[in-house]
């Protein structure tokens, strides 16, 4: 048999089932309850607030690190319950733990795209690239308190992503409204600060909270505009593509749990 022949064969038997059900329903959002979805599930995947560090999933998750609110990962740890090695979160208070998505759907995807080649996307295979929600790449943590409880899920799109991805990452509170129920968010639409700007006419700045039935309080934010600085054009007065802050960041709380003022 040919060997890249072999290679294919090899690596689609071997795609993992996740994989293979996402590619069947491309719009769905692992570890959600959809609407219309009765089978039992987390709130993230296997992740779930409520859990104590050392009950937390440790298969299908590696690269845990601290987090920092959606930025790099800080100090490197062995699993979830080195979470007092981290500083505390200066929002919350919490212990941030930034982890990441077992890469093996990733590593097999970009096995066929080496066999075959990008082919102008028509593999689709971009969307199993690393860790995402909902399609979009995202700085994914969990927050826990003094007891070693998870009291929150942070997923912030990620602004090391791809530009197209990084365009679009304000727009990844539609699937998570739509799959939480669009009725009963209550909405706040800030003004934009001192120093930034809309795109042309256009700026997204909103923070959305719900409690949803499974009785998690979830919040959402979308942030589309230039901050202080940003102008779309470089010294030269080219245009600058990506000079734009474009956020989407979702957050799974305990309803018993609140942030200090």
């Amino acid at each position: 048999m040919n060997t890249r022949i072999a290679a294919i064969i090899t690596a689609l038997i071997g795609l993992p089932a996740a994989v293979l059900a996402q590619a069947a329903n491309p719009g769905a959002i692992p570890g959600v309850r959809m609407q219309d979805d009765t089978r039992p599930a987390g709130d993230l995947r296997e992740l779930k607030v409520g859990l104590r560090a050392e009950q937390m999933p440790i298969e299908g998750y590696y690269a845990f690190a601290c987090g920092s609110n959606g930025g790099t990962p800080l100090e490197q740890l062995d699993d979830w319950t080195g979470f007092k090695s981290c500083a505390r979160d200066r929002a919350t208070g919490l212990y941030e733990v930034y982890v990441e998505y077992d890469d093996e759907g990733e590593y097999l995807a970009r096995m066929l795209l080496e066999v075959f080649g990008e082919q102008d996307g028509r593999l689709g295979l971009r969307k199993y690239y690393g860790t995402k929600v909902a399609g979009h790449p995202v700085v994914l943590s969990v927050l826990f308190d003094d007891a070693g409880v998870a009291q929150s899920i942070r997923a912030v799109t990620d602004s090391r992503a791809d530009l197209d991805y990084r365009r679009n990452a304000y727009l990844l509170r539609v699937p998570l409204m739509n799959a939480f129920g669009s009725d009963g968010w209550d909405c706040a639409y800030p003004p934009l600060a001192n120093g930034e700007s809309p795109i042309g006419n256009f700026s997204v700045k909103m923070r959305c909270e719900k409690m949803v039935a499974t009785g998690r309080r979830m919040v959402l934010e979308a942030h589309m505009y230039r901050k202080a600085g940003q102008t779309g054009y470089d010294r030269a007065g080219g245009g600058l593509d990506g000079d734009f802050f474009s956020q989407g960041r979702w957050e799974i709380w305990s309803p018993e749990y609140r942030p200090a003022p």
